[in-house]
């Protein structure tokens, strides 16, 4: 008695096929043609177009994610460090501290905008901040005048801000 191999009855996937053609002494299609047939020789051909095709249009759409998903050891390379090992965290705290003991005794904290960033603890200014600006260039548009309260009161300074404002 001859024995039959019995296939299991797997469900049908709809399928869908696609045809490319490759230039034949285009150096590039070349390359192409060379990794599709070493895919297709490990029966991985159509899963490398699909992870090939998938990620290319991740990434054209700004997408790394899918970039880290594929290739996890690449991750560390390309992402910058949110903090600069601990260091910079002192920093930002050292310099907060300052900043909030600037408001509590009402004097401002001084960093120029137009040189980089250097290591500095940072400096109090003597003296108390400096009155805004009026501004009474146009006649015919309303002025806004700006005044400082000592008041901690911070809803009725709100409301007397709005009622100014009318």
């Amino acid at each position: 008695m001859a024995k039959c191999k019995q296939s299991k009855n797997r469900k049908q996937v709809k399928r869908q096929t696609r045809h490319f053609q490759l230039r034949v002494e285009h150096p590039q299609d070349a390359h192409v043609r060379e990794i599709l047939d070493y895919a297709k020789s490990q029966r991985r051909e159509v899963t490398v177009i699909r992870d090939a095709v998938s990620l290319y249009w991740a990434l054209e759409n700004g997408n790394l994610e899918a970039l880290f998903e594929a290739f996890p050891q690449y991750k560390a390379q390309l992402t910058p460090p949110l903090v600069g090992g601990g260091g910079d965290l002192l920093e930002i705290k050292s310099m907060l501290e300052i900043v909030v003991a600037g408001r509590k005794a009402n004097e401002l904290v001084m960093q120029s905008a137009g040189e980089p960033p250097v290591k500095t603890t940072g400096k109090l200014l003597a003296g108390k901040a400096p009155a805004l600006p009026i501004f009474e260039d146009e006649p015919d548009e309303p002025t806004v005048i700006i005044r400082a309260t000592t008041s901690t009161d911070s809803s009725l300074n709100f409301v007397s801000a709005m009622r100014g404002m009318q």
